[in-house]
This record gives structure tokens, sequence and C-alpha cells, in this order.
């Protein structure tokens, strides 16, 4: 007695041989097998319940969702207003995409803008970037940060790895981040310069008051310089969110 077939044996068979001349006419000869029986009236009918499981159509994948982010500006992206005026910035515009940001640094006024990818005003906070010396030389070493487009580079995250550090030179100097300032114009290397970073600290605050949430401002030797606390709360969830470009303007 031959072997009944089972259903996973019947789909094997079907997927096997899907759309070959073979399959049609054992389609054919499966039907006239069918209606040859006496129960063919249930079976055959056009809302038999295999008949409509078998012709329905799968549901239709979700559209993506639509973004509500606005778009980047085309061309890039430079937020300079009338308050950089006269002064010397970046030549360049900066090549943000979405979730990228921008910290516009204006030493005059001595404060630092953060903006999203589109432009939007984020934030404005204290910032310096000044140096030893004339507040408006930047072309010597040890003076003012000079002027144009960076990114954020390496992080340290020295807060994070210990809070409560004992008195160091580097937790006096850089606080409780610091940021390599990668130079996207020559601007460094045109005037002799290297090494400027975004940190906060302070030698001159003493100890703790170099660590303070709140320290004063005081001037680096040529480094951009922030508040502890707005490192930590404002600048370090951009830069975990994507690429952090900085333009900075000084007096000429």
């Amino acid at each position: 007695m031959a072997k009944q077939m089972s259903p996973d044996r019947f789909q094997d068979r079907w997927e096997a041989f899907k759309g070959q001349k073979q399959q049609v006419c054992g389609v054919e000869q499966l039907y006239d097998a069918i209606k040859s029986l006496d129960g063919k009236g249930l079976i055959l009918r056009e809302d038999a319940p295999w008949a409509l499981q078998f012709s329905e159509q799968p549901p239709a994948a979700p559209a993506p969702p639509i973004s509500t982010a606005p778009p980047a500006p085309s061309g890039g992206l430079d937020p300079r207003g009338s308050e950089e005026a006269g002064l010397i910035g970046p030549k360049q515009k900066a090549p943000v995409k979405p979730g990228d940001s921008y910290l516009l640094v204006n030493d005059r006024d001595e404060d630092m803008e953060a903006y999203d990818h589109s432009g939007k005003l984020l934030w404005n906070v204290p910032c310096l970037a000044r140096g030893l010396g004339a507040e408006n030389e930047w072309r010597r070493k040890s003076t003012d940060t000079p002027p144009g487009l960076y990114k954020l580079g390496e992080h340290y995250p020295d807060y994070e790895q210990n809070p409560n550090p004992p008195c160091t030179s580097t937790a006096l100097s850089f606080g409780w981040f610091s940021f390599d300032m990668v130079e996207l114009e020559n601007q460094e290397a045109k005037v002799g310069r290297a090494g400027v970073m975004l940190h906060g600290g302070g030698s001159g605050c003493g100890w703790p008051g170099a660590w303070a949430a709140k320290q004063h401002l005081l001037p680096t030797h040529g480094c951009v310089r922030l508040r502890n606390i707005d490192l930590r709360d404002k600048v370090l969830p951009l830069y975990r969110q994507g690429t952090v470009y900085v333009g900075v303007f000084q007096e000429p």
C-alpha cells in the first residue's frame, strides 16, 4: 500500500516544482480528483476556508517613519551672526549632517553658542578662547586660540574615571573633561601652533577650586575653556550624538 503524503511533503513538492509545466498538469489532475469526490461542493467553493487562505495577500510592510528632523543646510553650516561682525573666523562652512552640531566661540563676547545641524540655537554658556598676551594676538605660542574651523577629536573623561580625584597637575589644568580640537583650515600649523584643546579646570583657581562645577574661567595657553559642568552636561551629549564642529572667532 502506498504511503500517504503528509502536508509537509505536499508543500515540498509544490515548492520544488513551482511554476513548471508538470506542476500545472498536476494541479489540473488534483482538481479533477477532488471534483469526483462526494464532498466536492464543500471543497471547491470559492469561499471554502482553504481557498480564502490560499489566495489572501500578506499584510503590507509598514511604511518607514517620516523623519521630523529638519534637513541639514545645503553647502554646510555657518551660524555666525551680527555678534561676529568684524571678527576673524572660519573660512569654510561645517559639513554637518543630521546628528552633528556646531559650537560657535566668540572670544570678544566670551561665550559659546551651540547649534544643531539645521542651525537651531541650543544653548549659550560662558567661554574663553584666551591665552597669554594681548586680546587680539593669536599668531604666537600661548596666545589666543587661532580662529577658524575645528572639530572635536579624542576626549578624556577624567570626571567619569574618578569624580573625586587627588590634586594633580592634570586635574588642575584640564578639569572634568578635555577634548582634542582638530584643525580643519590649517589655522594652527600656519602660525606654528599645535595642541589646541577644549577643556575645563584652571590652575589659577587652586584646589579644589579647579575641580568645582562652575569654576572661575581663567585664560589658558591658547585652548578653549568652559566650566566643568557645561562640558559634562552640554558638550558631552552632543559629542556622543555626532560630529561636533567648533568655529572660533577672534579680534583681528
